[in-house]
């Protein structure tokens, strides 16, 4: 819908119009409140038009202009706004200067359905009514001013409705699609959600159901980046007015509002005043958005001609995007949203998919399991150099500053830096930046060029996104990564042909950058399985094979997923690339979430209720720190796996320093400190378990740690003992120390 339709009960372009009979009793208004209708007869008799004016309008200089008005809009196109089964114009208020007078034009009624009126009102009667009705409870609608229409014996040959104009109006689907398309920001677009359930909330409130609420009918004014106001319902001729709305009744109204699933039930429970969706609505919503469905699938049978004509015309709605394109940021978490359900999710995704990666696990399982053997007991065995083995990943902001400030304590930490398609060239701006400054400072820079849905819709732009960024950066990085978490849909793609089509140009970058070590496609969690079947397709574009490997959803690193701790998942991990014919196997981003941070975990999403419980995988600071140094002694000790970047630095949810407000430094950054201090350049050696402990033999120190708790002898040759923060421990060689999950440090 255009901006600056007309609102109140004006008609709407995605309307398809309906009678519906409706009680008498729901015409009525109460006649002693101040916004009561006064007749039009009353004020200008001997016109041949009926209708009623609202108080402030009342007047017989109004009520003269007012039966004129139909001789002065005939011919004046330029005043129409919209045009389809009616007619809406904006014309200039005579009696306000610089205000405007929505007028909607009914198309005049077949003969029966004027009988019906005469018993029920008129289309225009009852949005009069039902206007003055939400007006008088402050329920959502712009000014109310009049009805008026004329009769020719049982017939109704002219009708119109007034009320204000709202210049500068648009509706919800509009915006909907503005944020998708311009500013895909979940905040943002949660944002316009509450303003919406807040507004239909008051609606019902008010004892008013609309019966025929899509995002069409519901228009607002854009007043700020993510801020609203003049909510204003409009075609209000089918509703109804009742003592008490019931939850059945809300139920079938909202039923209509075409909102993502996941975004659907957030939608509700801010409805809910930001409470549980009680059970019997949700049981009413579901089946009625049920009988919805099936009616707007079935109506190229029921109406096969207009099904044929709008498809020969290629006529498509102009409302809300397609759920499977619908993609929204999440900056609190660092990650898109999740925008459907898991059924919406499956119910999406290609069918044939599953043979692909049945049939491609299936050929590669006997030489995958055959290295995977041979590898295993290789984990520990042999030397490994930890010269940039292990490092941190940034995200370019505000905080960058500060973020490389805190760097100065670990010169030399190799950093990794994602690149966001959807930020467009401002924020290439802002990594090329980024990357120059912790390349003149010594920081080893990875790259990670992370996609959209937008990438897939429009590849072309994505492969100018790729060439781009790599003309610019290759002097400065090392490592680029390119295909984020793709085997989760939030990240974009539908599909394996979705998701290899990211990579159409890269054997070109990668033939023009030698230097450039090409890791992907990044599979998120211990999902190997989707790996054969891209990695079949992506042959001579892929030098490494990168991973999130995130454990969290078994506590510790050491727990088993089956027959798999960490260390058997990073040994599949490098068989996979090496049966492949890749040169390694890369983690780019894992971690924990964090206990308390509400909003900010990626476990809590982009909203949470008032009765959000929280999961019991988050963990406490400390504990954070710990697992974040076993994990990486595992990984890499055991020579499974090339690189580790942890994600990330600064994130209140789930980083190494809590970046809201000022950074605050956790254990973990601390403990990252110690860690590269002591092993950044050191060469591990082998590991034993001893006295009940693991000890981790390093040419430089010993790092040991017990599960469960025990205690141990400092060793003879030991000089200093410090625990995971680097804070020194009073302990002399050959006492007794208590040794937990918390790493402690044996100097030598």
């Amino acid at each position: 819908m255009p901006n600056g339709h007309g609102l109140g009960s004006a008609g709407s372009i995605f309307t398809l119009q309906r009678s519906a009979l409706l009680q008498p009793s729901s015409l009525t208004t109460d006649h002693n409140s101040p916004a009561a209708g006064i007749s039009l007869a009353s004020l200008a008799p001997n016109t041949g038009y009926v209708g009623e004016l609202a108080a402030p309008f009342a007047n017989a200089e109004f009520a003269q202009w007012l039966v004129q008005l139909p001789a002065e809009l005939a011919g004046r196109d330029a005043d129409l706004v919209y045009r389809l089964r009616n007619k809406i114009y904006r014309v200039a208020d005579p009696f306000t200067p610089g205000a405007g007078i929505c007028v909607k034009s009914f198309k005049a009624p077949p003969l029966l359905r004027s009988l019906a009126y005469r018993r029920i009102g008129s289309k225009a009667a009852r949005s009069h009514r039902f206007a003055l009705h939400l007006r008088t409870h402050g329920a959502g609608t712009t000014e109310p001013i009049g009805y008026f229409e004329r009769w020719s014996g049982p017939r109704l040959v002219e009708s119109y409705l007034l009320t204000r104009f709202l210049d500068g109006g648009t509706d919800l689907y509009s915006e909907m699609s503005r944020l998708l398309r311009e500013d895909p920001d979940a905040a943002k677009y949660i944002a316009l959600l509450r303003f919406t359930a807040e507004a239909t909330r008051r609606m019902h409130d008010s004892g008013y159901v609309h019966q025929d609420l899509g995002g069409q009918n519901l228009m607002l004014r854009r007043t700020g980046d993510a801020t609203w106001a003049d909510p204003c319902f409009i075609d209000l001729n089918r509703g109804s007015i009742q003592p008490a709305v019931s939850l059945r009744a809300r139920a079938r109204d909202l039923a209509k509002l075409e909102i993502p699933s996941h975004f659907r039930r957030i939608f509700f429970q801010i409805y809910f005043n930001d409470g549980p969706i009680p059970r019997d609505f949700a049981r009413w919503e579901t089946w009625q958005r049920l009988r919805i469905t099936w009616h707007n699938q079935s109506r190229k049978y029921r109406h096969p001609i207009r099904h044929l004509l709008r498809h020969r015309n290629k006529i498509v709605s102009t409302g809300r995007p397609e759920y499977r394109d619908t993609w929204l940021w999440d900056a609190k978490s660092g990650q898109p949203s999740v925008v459907l359900e898991s059924r919406d999710r499956r119910r999406e995704r290609p069918a044939t998919d599953l043979l692909r990666v049945a049939a491609a696990n299936l050929r590669r399982a006997p030489a995958l399991w055959t290295r995977y053997r041979a590898l295993l007991p290789q984990a520990y065995a042999l030397p490994v150099d930890f010269t940039r083995r292990f490092g941190v990943a940034v995200e370019t902001g505000p905080d960058f500053d500060a973020q490389l400030r805190l760097l100065e304590a670990t010169p030399g930490l190799p950093v990794f830096v994602r690149c966001y398609f959807h930020q467009g060239a401002a924020g290439l701006d802002a990594c090329a930046a980024a990357v120059a400054l912790l390349a003149a400072r010594g920081h080893e820079v990875a790259l990670g060029l992370i996609q959209s849905r937008r990438a897939v819709l429009e590849p072309a732009a994505w492969q100018a996104f790729m060439a781009e960024a790599l003309r610019r950066l290759h002097p400065q990085v090392r490592f680029v990564e390119i295909g984020h978490a793709v085997n989760r849909v939030k990240w974009g793609m539908w599909g394996i042909r979705e998701t290899v089509a990211l990579w159409e140009s890269v054997a070109g970058l990668r033939a023009q950058y030698p230097q450039l070590t090409i890791l992907g496609p990044a599979v998120n969690d211990f999902e190997y399985h989707y790996y054969p079947p891209l990695l079949s397709r992506l042959t001579g574009k892929i030098d490494g094979l990168s991973n999130h490997l995130y454990v969290d959803r078994r506590g510790a690193p050491e727990n088993f997923q089956g027959q798999f701790s960490l260390l058997e998942k990073c040994a599949l991990g490098r068989a996979m690339a090496e049966v492949h014919g890749l040169k390694g196997f890369y983690v780019t981003e894992t971690n924990w979430p964090l206990r308390g941070t509400g909003e900010y975990s990626p476990l809590a999403g982009a909203y949470t209720p008032r009765h959000y419980v929280e999961s019991p995988l988050h963990v406490d600071e400390e504990t954070y720190a710990a697992y974040m140094v076993r994990y990486a002694l595992i990984a890499l000790c055991s020579g499974m796996t090339e690189r580790v970047w942890w994600w990330r630095l600064a994130s209140r949810g789930f980083g190494l320093a809590d970046d809201v407000g000022s950074l605050r430094l956790r254990p973990a950054w601390r403990a990252l400190i110690q860690f590269h201090r002591t092993l950044g350049a050191a060469r591990f050696l082998r590991r034993e378990e001893r006295e009940g402990a693991l000890w981790f033999h390093f040419d430089k120190a010993t790092i040991v740690y017990a599960l469960p708790p025990t205690t141990i002898t400092v060793p003879s040759d030991c000089t200093a003992v410090h625990d995971l923060e680097g804070n020194t421990l009073s302990v002399s060689p050959g006492e007794p120390l208590k040794v937990e999950g918390q790493p402690i440090y044996l100097s030598r």
